[in-house]
């Protein structure tokens, strides 16, 4: 059977594969993705020779990417199809985007976490003392599974992928403000997104709620200063419900400044992809 590279070329790709610099891992490891699906059985058995070595990671990047391609197809039909209808779920899109990087992982493992966290918060709800539903929301969050929202690395991908902003307990606005519509929409509260610009914080009846910040209770002239303390004008439609696709392009427009910042032009150009599908871009 032929091989994609010779030993000589294969050490001088684990060399690379182990440079500190993004510009060049992110050119080897687009060049292996070029030779395609075919050449993953002969990548797998280089797992063996960069085991422990920091070569294996991005060569597991790379397979990974090669071996589940599909959720990517899957992922931009699922964008194409929501423009067309504002009843997108939010839910199965958090976690098809999540599979686009982590297809290996077990989305429904995650929407059992929410699950029992949904079953956590109706039962604080039960007990005396606690002043509203959403309140109830915040302290299961907040104060009984201590999520955060991640101020020492704002501008990293995980802080947007479901599964890791479940796993980490930290994350940005727009996926902490997630957590709330998905638990709310199991406790069938009707809590909206709200896309400030810069932010991004939930209402509930005639209330804003900031999850970034534990929940924080804000009133509309609040609303109003965050925007112009950001060097931005207020204008009341900031304060209307996102809708489904609003709340999306937001997390895809928090990963393409990620991969900009990070010079991943192979993710970049992926998300890029997704905004088109959704017509944000």
């Amino acid at each position: 059977m032929s091989t994609i590279l010779t030993d000589n070329q294969k050490n001088s790709l684990f060399r690379l594969l182990a440079d500190d610099d993004p510009s060049t891992l992110t050119l080897v490891k687009q060049r292996l993705m070029d030779h395609g699906e075919s050449a993953v059985p002969e990548m797998e058995g280089w797992l063996k020779e960069v085991h422990g070595m920091p070569a294996e990671r991005h060569l597991l990047d790379v397979l990974n990417r090669l071996k589940h391609g599909h959720f990517h197809a899957e992922f931009l039909e699922f964008c194409a199809r929501g423009t067309t209808s504002n009843t997108m779920n939010l839910e199965d899109a958090s976690f098809l985007l999540a599979s686009t990087e982590y297809s290996a992982v077990n989305m429904e493992r995650y929407r059992k976490m929410l699950d029992d966290m949904a079953a956590e918060v109706k039962l604080q709800m039960t007990r005396e003392g606690t002043p509203s539903e959403i309140r109830a929301i915040s302290y299961v969050l907040h104060e009984k599974h201590r999520f955060r929202g991640n101020r020492d690395r704002y501008y990293e991908a995980e802080n947007t992928y479901l599964n890791c902003v479940l796993d980490r307990k930290v994350g940005v606005p727009i996926t902490l403000s997630l957590l709330y519509l998905l638990l709310g929409r199991r406790l069938d509260m009707r809590i909206h997104g709200v896309a400030l610009p810069g932010h991004f914080i939930v209402r509930w009846q005639e209330n804003f709620y900031d999850p970034f910040n534990h929940g924080r209770l804000l009133n509309e002239a609040a609303c109003k200063q965050m925007v112009e303390d950001r060097g931005q004008e207020f204008r009341p439609e900031h304060l209307n419900p996102a809708t489904p696709i609003q709340v999306l392009s937001r997390m895809l427009m928090n990963l393409a400044r990620v991969y900009e910042i990070e010079e991943d032009r192979p993710r970049l150009a992926r998300v890029r992809k997704y905004l088109q599908a959704l017509g944000a871009l």
